[in-house]
């Protein structure tokens, strides 16, 4: 696997020559696919000052996606709206792509930390499907606003994202396996499995690719009530054998 920058016209791609090296690596023709690697920050902000610059940068872009859409989101206008110099926006995103897959990830994060305390918090006579469907809805909710916001990047992201999964990319930290350890702690007194790592791999497994599939396929489910009861129901059976 080689990783190369096109000309600056087009988005920078990589090269996928399979899980095993399976093709011939030294041949410049010979490789699978050529995947286009998401957009991504030129770097992360290290004082207060320039914290506070992202802060706006990120606050000005979400005002405009939501109140103008994302044609709108411009160098230009994003400039004007948060009061920061386009020089100093290019410094941090080279395209409001990278900008807008910033915005994604900080929502994943901060509806990710809502839910690990709204887990916890649940009420003693809370049941398991109810701790199930905040986990479960919050996934879907995820999808559902990034789609809503810039359906051409959300679905770049999650294509890349079923590559890591399919182990052709590197993985990195998935959010799904941090919040699942959560629910079982909760609820250790009603899941009843004899081995729960093997169990919270396939509930994980089975949260992300749903709702990868959901959006690149039919995007529509994830707004539908039922679908969020239909996955937990099926989760539940997993997690309280009959």
């Amino acid at each position: 696997m080689d990783t190369r920058r096109s000309p600056t016209s087009a988005p920078p791609v990589q090269r996928l020559w399979g899980a095993h090296g399976a093709l011939d690596q030294n041949d410049p023709t010979d490789f699978l696919i050529e995947l286009e690697i998401p957009p991504a920050p030129r770097k992360s902000p290290r004082q207060a000052r320039s914290v506070a610059l992202i802060d706006a940068l990120m606050q000005a872009a979400r005002q405009i996606l939501d109140e103008e859409g994302r044609e709108a989101l411009t160098v230009l206008h994003l400039a004007d709206v948060s009061g920061v110099a386009s020089s100093s926006i290019y410094e941090y995103y080279p395209t409001m792509d990278a900008l807008v897959a910033a915005i994604f990830d900080a929502f994943r994060a901060d509806v990710y930390e809502t839910l690990r305390a709204r887990i916890e918090a649940l009420a003693a006579q809370a049941t398991l499907l109810d701790g199930i469907l905040l986990i479960v809805r919050a996934g879907l909710g995820i999808y559902a606003e990034r789609i809503e916001l810039d359906p051409g990047v959300c679905q770049r992201m999650t294509r890349y994202d079923e590559m890591v999964r399919l182990d052709f990319v590197k993985p990195t930290e998935m959010a799904q396996a941090s919040i699942v350890p959560v629910l079982f702690a909760r609820f250790a007194d009603v899941i009843r499995v004899d081995d729960v790592e093997h169990v919270q791999f396939l509930v994980v497994q089975t949260l992300i690719t749903l709702a990868r599939a959901m959006l690149l396929v039919r995007p529509a489910y994830l707004g539908e009530p039922d679908t969020a009861v239909l996955i937990a129901r099926m989760i539940h059976a997993l997690l309280v054998p009959q």
